[in-house]
């Protein structure tokens, strides 16, 4: 009863949203890869300030408690804070370690941060009042084979640091994507399956992901886009339930989507946006998170990486950041009618990320701590590549109407495994590598989705080879 109410006060708080708007300014990092620039945007006016601040040349900016932290990634290794009040001055710029190509920061109090590193095995906990050293945590236990776990975006939700470890070999996605657990309290990789041997992190049916955890308020999950391999139609857009701590499974694929998937936003229940890139064109669509389906097109540019970053603000706007070769700057987009409403406004150098100034420095952080759900789980399936047939089991916390269902990339049900009536335990699962009909199906990727009550219960996904 006790975790039943925590879950739902939990939701409640990832609910919880500002009654007015109270964002006002953008800040946004510019760069030609040689020299890097912040400008800031008047969110009331829409004016354009350039060069407020020299930063790295491949950077992202993160705000927190009325500062503006800059992580200087490859080439830079360290983090950069300025001072919005002091006229952009940097206040402070610290190390990470050299050659730790840092990606990401995330904060549990204006004296203790984590920071994500791309070239190192371990996070770096720091005091980012100082910038002093407090310590690390390893996430060698998800490394590959080149002893690093590749470990890019992440977001704290609560007590629980979510750490993406993207687990590429030579830039490829040679081997299974995970979502890494931090407790913040006792600064440990929490175990989110203590049953199998070892520590467990959130498995990923799609790999290599690369946005920012966005969260879709109205069913309590995070969103997460994975490209897999550039140029294939492998990847898409995926789910994580912060609360139990389990993946969720495929909310939009690539192939319906109409290519590598780059960043994702959340406007509802029924409209977010994506970017992806097809060939050597960029592509911003709207599309409902519910189904997964693509709503529109809101712009469609050639030259390849012209649409980098976008980011919502609390005025219900989409700021996209427009890498046009003549007139490189902000794109603003209504986000009620989905109809651009002003720009490029000029940045100076070409923009490639944005951030604003949050009411709440990190909505994701405001809720209570959550125990995780019984344990549900739909194991990997065996063999994979597989070319007769596989097993696997799903593993039920409670009895009930359960489906499990073999799709293909494009989002079409190839075979029902299972629907029914099941009860709560351990159940056996094998598919013939066949559709409805007896027709063995084509060499391909499939995804095996077990749903319980129409809620996801996890996601199993098959190389089919011939």
């Amino acid at each position: 009863m006790l975790r039943t109410r925590l879950a739902a006060v939990f939701a409640l708080a990832l609910l919880a949203s500002p009654a007015a708007a109270a964002e006002t300014k953008a800040f946004v990092v510019c760069t030609d890869f040689m020299t890097g620039s912040l400008g800031v945007a008047d969110l009331a006016t829409r004016a354009v300030t350039p060069d407020a601040a020299e930063i790295g040349s491949d950077a992202v900016a993160r705000w927190y408690d009325g500062l503006l932290y800059v992580v200087n990634r490859y080439g830079g290794d360290n983090i950069q804070v300025i001072d919005p009040s002091a006229g952009y001055a940097t206040l402070r710029q610290f190390s990470v370690g050299n050659g730790s190509n840092p990606q990401d920061i995330t904060f549990v109090s204006p004296t203790k941060a984590y920071v994500s590193r791309y070239g190192s095995a371990a996070i770096a906990i720091v005091n980012p009042a100082t910038g002093g050293s407090l310590g690390s945590i390893s996430l060698a236990p998800f490394a590959d084979g080149d002893g690093l776990p590749e470990m890019a975006r992440m977001v704290r939700v609560g007590r629980w640091l979510f750490v993406a470890c993207q687990r590429l070999t030579g830039y490829q996605p040679t081997n299974p994507s995970v979502i890494a657990v931090v407790d913040t309290q006792a600064d440990t990789v929490f175990d989110v399956d203590p049953v199998t041997p070892g520590i467990q992190a959130i498995p990923l049916t799609f790999r290599n992901p690369v946005t920012t955890f966005e969260l879709d308020r109205t069913r309590t999950r995070l969103l997460i886009g994975c490209a897999g391999a550039i140029g294939a139609l492998d990847g898409g857009i995926e789910a994580i339930d912060p609360v139990a701590l389990r993946d969720l499974g495929p909310v939009a694929t690539e192939a319906a989507l109409g290519g590598d998937v780059a960043d994702v936003a959340v406007r509802d229940a029924s409209h977010a946006y994506v970017i992806v890139s097809s060939g050597s064109d960029d592509v911003l669509r709207s599309w409902n998170p519910a189904s997964g389906d693509t709503i529109g097109t809101l712009l469609h540019v050639g030259g390849g990486f012209s649409l980098p970053d976008m980011e919502l603000d609390d005025r219900g706007e989409l700021y996209v950041c427009w890498n046009d070769l003549v007139t490189p700057g902000l794109l603003v987009f209504d986000a009620a009618t989905d109809l651009k409403v002003a720009g490029p406004l000029s940045t100076g150098l070409p923009p490639v990320a944005v951030t604003f100034d949050h009411a709440t420095d990190q909505v994701l952080a405001v809720s209570p701590v959550a125990t995780p759900a019984p344990k549900v789980a739909l194991s990997a399936a065996r063999p994979n590549p597989a070319s007769t047939r596989v097993r696997l089991t799903l593993e039920l916390a409670d009895g009930g109407d359960t489906r499990v269902d073999v799709w293909d990339v494009a989002g079409r049900r190839v075979r029902t495994l299972t629907a029914g009536t099941l009860t709560a335990g351990a159940h056996a699962l094998a598919w013939d590598l066949a559709d409805e009909h007896g027709t063995p199906v084509r060499a391909g990727v499939y995804l095996i989705r077990a749903t319980q009550r129409g809620a996801a219960l996890g996601t199993a996904r098959v190389v089919v080879v011939r």
